[in-house]
């Protein structure tokens, strides 16, 4: 299943090993979820973690940082929306996330963003935040006993 996680769900998976992004992006790294990222938003990523207030909370060195979003770049479905949309009233930036998932045909956005979960759905793109998507993602794939 094709997923976009949003720039705040992948730095949160840096900051925090065990967190529920960390554990979706895991997932994706085994194969089980195939992340969708765009050029853009790995070029926001890349710039928001170096924000110091980032930089802060985060034990990695420049250069493991930018091996982190390489990574991404390299093992991610790599797309550029060719549709346009305005779905987040609140943050017209965040349209770009929405566009991504409908033009990987993605059924979810993974978001800590309340513009973006504020929207919950649209054109059949499912919105939910990290453990939520988590859960749900353990519902429908149980681990064996």
């Amino acid at each position: 299943m094709r997923i976009v996680l949003d720039t705040n769900v992948l730095v949160s998976a840096l900051v925090a090993a065990k967190s529920a992004p960390a554990q979706i992006l895991a997932r994706c790294h085994s194969g089980e979820l195939e992340l969708v990222a765009s050029p853009d938003s790995l070029a926001e990523l890349r710039r928001v973690l170096h924000y110091p207030h980032i930089r802060k909370r985060l034990t990695y060195s420049d250069e493991q940082i930018e091996g982190y979003v390489a990574y991404l770049e390299q093992t991610a479905v790599l797309l550029t929306p060719t549709i346009t949309v305005q779905a987040v009233p609140g943050d017209p930036d965040d349209d770009l996330f929405v566009a991504l998932a409908l033009e990987a045909q993605a059924p979810y956005l993974v978001s800590g963003d309340k513009h973006l979960l504020s929207v919950g759905h649209y054109a059949g793109v499912t919105i939910l935040k990290p453990a939520a998507f988590l859960q749900l993602w353990q519902t429908l794939h149980p681990e064996p006993e």
